[in-house]
């Protein structure tokens, strides 16, 4: 299980969980006191009584929007290994109808129902028994809704990649409706009571625009992707792998590793099979290529001192059951390609990359081309919702 702060640092599945409910209390302390507990409160903005469901959530997504993307301009936050939803237009289109029904009904949203029962209220404890019982019938008949449930299919896709304009943009836009949304309730309200109309708009304007072009502007003109986002262990103690228990398993076939060089292209002696991938892309977490944990990860540099002990200490310290080459590429060269290196495994090994089997009989030769770095894939933080 991941957890958004673990691009920064690994923490333990415990760890993440005793730092999230710390999070989850304010987190649910701030919508009882912003009257979220109670249904009459919740249930109020579909009957035009009561805006402060409107006021909360508009000013929550713009003040994260802004927030996120600032830190995101400024290289902090990395957007891409933020996970959301897929979208699955119709089938979330008709299970946000649903869930909006059983709001208006019920007063409550799954989220809300929490802090209703906490807070004492009775309906609430009904609202989270119903929502136990809906999820029940959906598992049972998943079978008969299977189909329309992964229909139109759409990925994980956003408001600025569907429409194709620049994030900031979405940003400015979104603050100027929640801007619009704030000025009309204010009017309403006001007018309701007979009250004069507040002076708050032209305060609130400049502040929520103002923080929206600041956003767009830094996600812009910042160093944003630019900016590493490092990934750093302890290069001290890490373990290496000699050069010929390597030689050794590329004999036998292994095929449960892989090998990353971080030198320049051209290097000698090429290493068959490996990745040219340069220390920077491995150290950053923003540029890492996809390493499946299940593969043990070799590092190797020119020497065994340096880049090769960093990159392997960061790999480890996320996961990676990470290993340098002891002595790098020269040491490889001297004990195992070297004709003077007489160890049975160096000789088996030039029998074996000369397309000659050391056992007998024919062998393939192996590739000496080094390989481009395994494609990039998101690392996704998994995020919650209310």
């Amino acid at each position: 299980m991941n957890f958004p702060l673990n691009a920064f640092h690994e923490f333990s599945l415990d760890t993440g969980l005793l730092i999230s409910l710390p999070i989850g209390i304010g987190f649910g302390a701030f919508l009882e006191k912003g009257g979220f507990g109670s249904s009459k409160v919740l249930a109020g903005i579909f009957y035009g009584r009561d805006w402060r469901v409107l006021k909360v959530m508009f000013t929550a997504i713009v003040t994260a929007m802004i927030g996120l993307y600032l830190l995101d301009g400024l290289g902090y936050v990395a957007m891409d290994q933020i996970a959301f939803k897929s979208t699955f237009l119709w089938p979330q289109i008709v299970g946000g109808l649903l869930l909006g029904i059983g709001f208006v009904t019920a007063g409550y949203c799954p989220g809300t129902s929490v802090v209703g029962l906490v807070s004492g209220k009775l309906d609430a404890l009904f609202v989270m028994l119903g929502v136990i019982f809906g999820i029940g019938v959906f598992e049972e008949g998943y079978d008969l809704w299977k189909g329309f449930y992964t229909s139109s299919y759409m990925g994980e896709i956003s408001i600025q990649s569907w429409l194709g304009i620049p994030a900031g943009v979405v940003i400015i836009g979104v603050a100027l409706m929640a801007f619009g949304a704030f000025a009309a309730v204010e009017y309403f309200e006001r007018k309701k009571d007979g009250a004069p109309i507040s002076a708050w708009v032209s305060r609130a304007a400049p502040a929520v625009l103002g923080g929206g072009v600041l956003a767009m502007a830094v996600q812009f003109a910042g160093p944003g992707q630019a900016r590493a986002m490092l990934s750093r262990g302890d290069p001290r103690n890490v373990p290496g792998l000699g050069a010929l228990e390597l030689a050794s398993w590329g004999i036998e076939g292994r095929v449960d590793y892989l090998l990353f060089d971080l030198r320049p292209e051209g290097a000698v002696p090429a290493l068959p099979g490996a990745y040219q991938v340069p220390a920077s892309d491995l150290l950053d977490l923003r540029k890492r290529p996809a390493i499946p944990k299940d593969r043990i990860v070799i590092v190797v540099d020119t020497e065994d001192a340096g880049s090769a002990r960093e990159v392997t200490a960061s790999l480890r310290k996320s996961g990676y059951n990470a290993l340098y080459l002891e002595g790098g590429g020269r040491a490889f060269s001297a004990q195992v390609l070297a004709e003077t290196a007489t160890d049975p495994r160096a000789a088996a090994y030039r029998l074996f990359v000369s397309g000659k089997s050391p056992f007998g009989g024919a062998a393939p030769a192996a590739p000496v081309k080094k390989k481009k770095a395994p494609p990039k894939r998101k690392k996704k933080k998994s995020t919650g919702c209310s």
